[in-house]
This record gives C-alpha cells, structure tokens and sequence, in this order.
C-alpha cells in the first residue's frame, strides 16, 4: 500500500488536463518567434556597394568659324538733348539784386531777359572753352597750332634757336597769321597748320587770367607751352525782340569779333597791338569809356560797335581768340542800349557775360574760381537764342 502511493507522487504531470499543456506549447512557441523577430530587426543593414558606371566618351566635333552675313550695317542713333523751359519768373522774384557778389552782379532791372529760360545740358566735360556736345544753342570751336605743320610735326615757331642757344620769339610771325585771317576772316589762312579733329559748343566766352594751356588742355591736346594757337569760333545769334547792344571785353593775347559780316569789336594786350595795325578802330573813345574798367586781373576793357538784331531774324557771328604764350584772359559782357546797370567799385557798369545759354552751375563754378569780385554778372542778361520770349 505505501509502494502505490510513492509511484504516483513520482509522476506529477499524469492527470493534467491536455488545455493547460496546449496553452503551455502556443505561449512558447510565440515567444521563439518573437524572439527571431527582434533578432531580425536589430542586425544593422549592410548598405550596397556603389559602382561606378564606366566613362562615356564624347564625339569631338570639328570646330568651324561662324560666318553670319551682315547687310545695311547702321549706327545707333545718337541720344537726344533735353531743353526744358519754365513758365515766366519775375526778376523780383528771383531777387538777383540780393545775391552775394563773386562774379556774378546783382539783377539787371527791365529790360533783360533770358533769366526765365532752363537749360539740361548733356552730361560731358565742362571747360572754359565748350563742351564736348552742342546743345543746339552755341558757338562751334576748331582749334589750330600754329607752331605746328598740318601733319601735326612741329615747325620751329618759338622753340629754343640750337645757335644761340636762346629761346626765339616769334609773336610777329604768330600776329602776322592772325591779321592775314582778320583780313578777309577767312579759314584757309591756316591751312598748312595743324587743325585739332576734336570740336568745342561754347554758349560763352569767359576765360579769366590763367596760363594760355587751358586752350590746347581743353581740346585733348599736347598743352606743351600753351604757345601760338588760334580758336575760332562761328553760329548764330537771334533774339526774340529787337534789341541793340555792343561788347565789352578784353583779350590778352587777342580777341575780335565779327556780326552780320562786320567787325564790331577787337581788343589786344597792350604789348601786341603794335603788330595788329588797322584791326578795327572804334569811334568816340572817350564817349564809350573804352580802356577805363578793368576786367580780370590787370586788363582794361575795349568797348565795342552798337548792334542791332531785328526779333527772331538770325545773325551770322564769329569769334577769333588766341594767345602767343604765358597768361591769357578773353572775355566777352554785353551792354544793352537803354537798361541801367549797377556800377562796382570801380564806378563802372557790372556788365552781364554775353551767352547763348543760360550757364549751367559747373560752369559758373569753373569762371568763379579766377573771376575778379564784382566785375560783371554771370547769371543776369539777354540770352542770344530763339526760345520764345514768355
């Protein structure tokens, strides 16, 4: 009886019902399973091995030169000036009579136009001689040397003689070219000397005394000694009215003037008037105050002829200035007939500049920088050109 009942506690499993045992073998199978699973996941992936393609050759192609025919070739066409003008301001408005003296003088009272009309000027190098550009209101400059041959070779005219060893001086030779030219005002006089391709548009003459290579300077030309040249100037001067005036100037070397085909003014420095002879003589000097004012630095002013242009009829007018070397000084006022002009301290009239344009800033600046104070006005006056009078 005890040998049965040790058998069976041997043997536990025996009489365990079969649900439990499947139970038992479903949860160990999942667990293998999750287990490969988690295994599965956790090795890292090895990432592929990259091959590169192989090298692709390219066809070389023969270089061949491009040919494009080109027919009626045509040039931009050139850029077109802007003038703009205003409606009509009052002198009194403006109160030129206040304005700080430096050169430029107070108002001009009734009578004198041109204050009302504004100029855009092109934008290219402003000198004492012109600009680059015309504005369709200025005087056309050429240049010429005269101590150089037409090729532009140099002719010995004022160069350092080998003999003496001296420098030579040839002002008779220069001033002998410029009373040949006066003669007859004609051009082929300077023929055979070299003549400058590049051109000046000046609406003044204001040179104020400096060293005589501003001319050569301002044509993009060798300045050398700034010695024996000639610019020639030529246009038209219209205004809207009829109105008589005359020049007042000076010209050191020289200057001279001509209007409708007649000499109306001509000045020299006082050395060089000896070469000129019968240039052009004014009448009644003493009535016309010629030699009396100064203008610039030393220089007394000539007192031109009276002219008179009917309104809106044209005037042929040309300029001939030059120097032989040093300084020079070539200025141009005008004076017209019946207005009353503020006097300066010499007791003479504070002329306005003649123009055919209203100066722009940079040129006013420019005459500023070796003007006398208070000699004349570079803003007031008529204006010689045909905008309409407002």
């Amino acid at each position: 009886m005890k040998k049965k009942n040790r058998k069976k506690s041997l043997n536990p499993i025996k009489g365990t019902s079969s649900a439990f045992l499947l139970s038992v073998l479903i949860h160990a199978g999942l667990a293998a399973l999750a287990g490969v699973i988690i295994v599965i996941n956790i090795k890292p992936k090895t990432p592929p091995d990259f091959v590169a393609p192989p090298p692709v050759e390219m066809p070389k192609m023969p270089r061949q030169k491009l040919k494009m025919p080109v027919k009626n070739p045509s040039k931009p066409k050139a850029s077109k000036k802007i003038t703009a003008i205003i409606d009509h301001v009052s002198l009194s408005a403006l109160a030129f009579q206040d304005l700080p003296l430096g050169g430029i003088g107070p108002g001009q009272g009734d009578g004198v136009e041109g204050i009302d009309q504004i100029e855009v000027p092109p934008m290219d190098e402003v000198s004492l001689t012109g600009r680059n550009e015309s504005n369709g209101h200025d005087l056309q400059g050429t240049y010429y040397d005269v101590k150089r041959n037409r090729n532009g070779s140099y002719n010995g005219m004022g160069e350092t003689d080998r003999a003496t060893r001296e420098a030579r001086e040839d002002n008779a030779d220069y001033y002998d070219i410029a009373t040949r030219f006066l003669a007859n005002w004609d051009t082929s006089v300077f023929s055979k000397y070299y003549r400058s391709p590049k051109k000046k548009y000046a609406t003044c003459i204001m040179v104020p005394s400096m060293n005589s290579s501003v001319a050569p300077t301002a044509f993009g030309e060798d300045p050398g000694s700034g010695r024996y040249w000639f610019i020639h100037y030529t246009g038209k001067i219209v205004y809207p009215r009829d109105i008589t005036f005359r020049f007042w100037g000076v010209g050191d070397g020289f200057i001279a003037v001509r209007v409708g085909g007649k000499d109306v003014f001509a000045d020299a420095w006082w050395s060089e008037r000896k070469y000129f002879g019968n240039m052009w003589q004014p009448g009644n000097l003493s009535a016309r105050k010629s030699k009396t004012y100064f203008l610039g630095y030393n220089t007394s002013m000539e007192v031109g002829d009276w002219i008179t242009l009917k309104a809106g009829i044209p005037q042929k007018i040309e300029i001939i200035m030059g120097d032989q070397g040093g300084l020079c000084a070539l200025m141009l006022l005008v004076e017209v007939k019946g207005v009353k002009y503020p006097k300066n301290e010499q007791g003479g009239p504070i002329l306005p500049v003649f123009k055919l344009s209203p100066l722009s800033h940079d040129m006013i600046d420019l005459i500023y920088k070796d003007l006398a104070e208070n000699e004349c006005c570079l803003t007031n006056g008529p204006v010689f050109n045909d905008f309409t009078d407002l």
